[in-house]
């Protein structure tokens, strides 16, 4: 048997920057997921994460990179829309498809672009603008069944039991774009006022799922954990309000947001958001109990 590697690898896909402000402020956009990361993982796990610019470097990982990594983290993204015929989407959908068909033990996740990139490429899928407009900052957004049983471990005895969990999370947002349809052979998790499609998830089809390297079998999540291939979420789980308000504001600069939407949105953004929960759920999801 194959010895612990006791690093959990991810690839970071940077398809975009946050403001330069932010970053002085809080490091490149692969720091601050490597920050909603690093404080929940456990004392004999190591934490690596990797950065890879699609957009601009068109860089992947290697084939060799590929046996190492663990997970891969596909970012948000201002640069181009999901649906458009650009060279580096169809670039970065053709890669998601390959991963996924050729190394099925890494793991994916999607955040906001994210979740409609990998939309586009396990569709059929439908990607369009709002038309209820943009939504931004901390923003309630319900849980389905299987939502609550992922994000809050509510298990079907509990549920039975009226064990009292809240039925939503609160998400820092920021697009304009969203999915219609769920994905063929994924499931809805949850979904907001303003969004039909708030996450997404792939399950494994055999019991039989791919091991993680980077721990013994015994320490690792049980089920469903154990059994998600690809998870996805039109929020950022990764994000506060250091990194929105500036983004805020550059939109009221070139007229995107109108000045009382700005200010609601500035004030959205302060508020609670469950980002750390939802890091510690994405890391059961990568392997760690």
């Amino acid at each position: 048997m194959t010895k612990p590697s006791n690093v959990l690898t991810v690839a970071f896909l940077a398809c975009d920057k946050i403001p330069e402000e932010s970053e002085a402020a809080h490091g490149e956009y692969a720091d601050v997921l490597h920050n909603l990361f690093e404080p929940h993982i456990p004392d004999h796990l190591n934490l690596e994460t990797r950065n890879y610019d699609v957009v601009n470097a068109r860089k992947y990982p290697t084939e060799a990179e590929l046996d190492q990594i663990d997970a891969i983290v596909i970012s948000g993204s201002f640069e181009d829309d999901a649906d458009k015929d650009t060279t580096w989407i169809l670039r970065l959908a053709g890669f998601l498809i390959r991963v996924k068909d050729d190394y099925p033990r890494i793991r994916m996740i999607g955040i906001c672009f994210g979740l409609q990139i990998i939309a586009r490429a396990f569709g059929p899928s439908l990607i369009e603008k709002n038309e209820k407009g943009w939504e931004v900052g901390s923003t309630k957004v319900n849980l389905t069944k299987l939502g609550k049983r992922i994000i809050w471990d509510l298990s079907d005895d509990d549920e039975e039991e009226g064990v009292d969990v809240r039925g939503h999370i609160m998400m820092q947002q920021i697009h304009s774009d969203i999915v219609r349809e769920v994905p063929e052979n994924f499931e809805l998790l949850a979904y907001s006022e303003l969004t039909p499609i708030q996450g997404i998830v792939n399950f494994y089809d055999s019991e039989d799922v791919p091991p993680f390297t980077h721990s013994e079998a015994h320490t690792l999540p049980d089920d469903p954990w154990r059994k998600i291939h690809i998870i996805a979420f039109q929020g950022h789980p990764e994000w506060h309000d250091g990194i929105l308000v500036p983004l805020i504001d550059n939109y009221e600069k070139d007229g995107t947001f109108d000045k009382e939407f700005a200010k609601d949105a500035r004030e959205r953004s302060r508020q609670h958001h469950d980002g750390k929960r939802l890091g510690q759920v994405l890391l059961r999801v990568l392997g760690v109990a």
